[in-house]
């Protein structure tokens, strides 16, 4: 039997091929016709085992991120030697309907050259059902959503994870988790929407001083590919805020920050210990909020106040993993460093509870230790709105020393929808994020425990050469709304239950 002859290709036939080629690359370009942006480029060519794009809408971040999976996926990363193939791959977006059938499915696709799928077929290497991208090389890649438990993220080691948009922590943990044992590296691709969350300490601050953790930042009037008309048409109707997080990449908290109202304004040099204490001693008087924990921290504010309904919060205290009886005694040794008299402590009106065990309460133990704790509203939202009010008005202010709270009220948020979807079928959510919260929590008891002040009516104290509120008239300094006896007891509406 003969064998049957290649057909032999005309010119045209050739030329013709070749047209089909270029064209099919024109419509579908490869990663061989990525041409990274100068930022993009530094982000390729870090070595650190965690690198993150933080950067506006439109930036390229995605684009980035995608490549470097291809790079890594195809073992053909032109910057640096990588995990040898076939490696092990992980993205995980958001959800699965926007996150990874339309943004990342899309972006991986287009820059897997041909020659890497089977058959040269998408279809043939995607498998819908495990949302499993596999190459000619054995190298996989699985595109998983913050949607899905934690615990679907465990399992065999990966050599790199790409997080598009920020992870729940418990996941992204969870992923690195997955990395130790081949060394493996991950990035993240975000545009910050949550604000000052986990990442933002962990990663955008981390990496000023951890020279493992490599952070890029960037705006979306740095692609050179976008025009300004298109940014000003994407960006037009947001607020001041969105508009700062999602073209500049800027760590804003958007509509989620509780406490906007606080500012730099309300913080002032440290008063304790300072040449104006004796004033505060003689002419203001000092009370204490609590919020306690265990596991959690115990968290004590200590303030001086005055009958204007001016609040300074002076000092904290923030401390985990100790009994009543210890941070009693810690209290009572800090409260004798002050030199003044606590006209009263305010908490949670969850320490009243008894313990079946026990039969005790945390309340009761720290009577029993010295320190007589009374009970503060537990209307949180009437709550914030009264520190939120004081705020604003200039009637309440922090020592720079109380470093944690500052911390916790620049981070305070309130809860929001998991996904954009479920957000945009729902009103926004009214409830403060239960996380970090513990000494925002005491400043809430403290200042609700404290008489009304009227809005407007501020009295924007500057007295001092440093900034300090103007000592008040001795004789004004009482109280006595608040300081009723009544046969060895006090008792306060606004407090919420008799001392």
């Amino acid at each position: 039997m003969a064998t049957k002859r290649p057909k032999m290709l005309s010119v045209q036939d050739i030329i013709g091929s070749v047209s089909e080629g270029l064209r099919r690359a024109a419509v579908r370009p490869n990663i061989s016709g990525y041409k990274p942006q100068p930022k993009q480029t530094e982000f390729h060519k870090s070595t650190a085992r965690t690198r993150a794009i933080f950067a506006g809408n439109r930036f390229g971040k995605t684009v980035g991120g995608a490549a470097e999976g291809v790079w890594r996926a195809t073992g053909t990363h032109p910057y640096q030697k990588t995990h040898p193939t076939p490696t092990q791959g992980r993205v995980v977006a958001v959800d699965i309907l926007q996150g990874i059938n339309k943004i990342v499915l899309p972006e991986v696709s287009r820059w897997i050259p041909p020659s890497s799928l089977i058959n040269g077929s998408w279809e043939d290497s995607y498998s819908s059902g495990l949302r499993t991208l596999t190459l000619v090389n054995g190298s996989t890649i699985e595109f998983m959503s913050y949607e899905m438990t934690v615990e679907k993220f465990a399992g065999t080691s990966r050599s790199w994870t790409w997080f598009d948009e920020e992870p729940p922590e418990d996941i992204y943990n969870e992923c690195l988790l997955r990395l130790a044992d081949q060394k493996g590296v991950n990035w993240l691709t975000v545009t910050p929407l949550e604000g000052m969350t986990w990442m933002y300490d962990r990663i955008f601050e981390a990496a000023k001083t951890d020279p493992s953790i490599f952070v890029i930042t960037g705006s979306t009037d740095e692609n050179i590919y976008v025009s300004a008309s298109e940014i000003e048409a994407i960006l037009s109707g947001m607020s001041e805020d969105e508009k700062k997080a999602r073209r500049h990449g800027t760590f804003m908290q958007l509509g989620g920050l509780i406490y906007k109202t606080f500012t730099v304004e309300n913080v002032i040099d440290p008063i304790f210990n300072s040449d104006l204490w004796d004033i505060y001693k003689r002419s203001w008087q000092f009370a204490s909020g609590m919020d306690a924990g265990f596991h959690n921290p115990t968290a004590f504010l200590f303030a001086a106040y005055d009958p204007e309904g001016r609040i300074v919060v002076f000092d904290e205290y923030y401390v985990a993993g100790e009994t009543v009886s210890n941070h009693a005694g810690a209290i009572r040794e800090r409260v004798g460093t002050y030199m003044v008299p606590m006209e009263y402590f305010v908490g949670d009106s969850s320490i009243r509870n008894t313990d079946p065990l026990t039969g005790t309460s945390i309340q009761a133990e720290y009577a029993e230790n010295g320190i007589g704790i009374v009970l503060g509203s537990g209307d949180v939202k009437a709550g914030i709105n009264r520190v939120s009010s004081a705020f604003e008005q200039k009637k309440l202010y922090i020592t720079r020393n109380c470093e944690k709270l500052i911390w916790e009220l620049n981070r305070y948020r309130w809860q929001r929808w998991k996904n954009s979807k479920t957000a945009a079928d729902n009103n926004l959510k009214e409830e403060p994020v239960k996380k970090d919260d513990h000494l925002c929590d005491a400043l809430r008891y403290l200042v609700t425990s404290r008489p009304g002040f009227e809005v407007g009516n501020s009295s924007n104290f500057q007295g001092g050469s440093r900034g300090y509120p103007e000592a008040i008239n001795p004789e004004e300094r009482i109280d006595y709304e608040l300081l009723r006896e009544l046969e060895g007891t006090v008792s306060d509406d606004l407090l919420g239950s008799d001392w």
